[in-house]
């Protein structure tokens, strides 16, 4: 004869682990970034590319939370 409730044979169900609250540092790095967009100026992660006869773009992928620059002739001419 096979045990009533669900044929777990009397056993209660595993409850799930509980989701983790994201680190306090993530928040901080967030807030940096959120400061500098707002003010336009270099994130913590920063990255500076020169535009060459080659490369005349900034990649649109990188580290989360991190800006780069790309200078043409000594100028400034894209912050991402």
């Amino acid at each position: 004869m096979a045990p009533k409730g669900g044929g777990l044979g009397g056993r209660a169900p595993i409850p799930k682990p509980k989701p983790k609250k994201k680190p306090k540092k993530e928040h901080q790095v967030v807030s940096s970034y959120n400061n500098a967009l707002k003010k336009g100026q270099k994130t913590n992660s920063h990255k500076v590319t020169h535009a060459t006869k080659f490369k005349n773009n900034i990649s649109t992928s990188g580290k989360s939370y991190s800006s780069a620059d790309l200078y043409r002739n000594n100028k400034l001419e894209i912050r991402r």
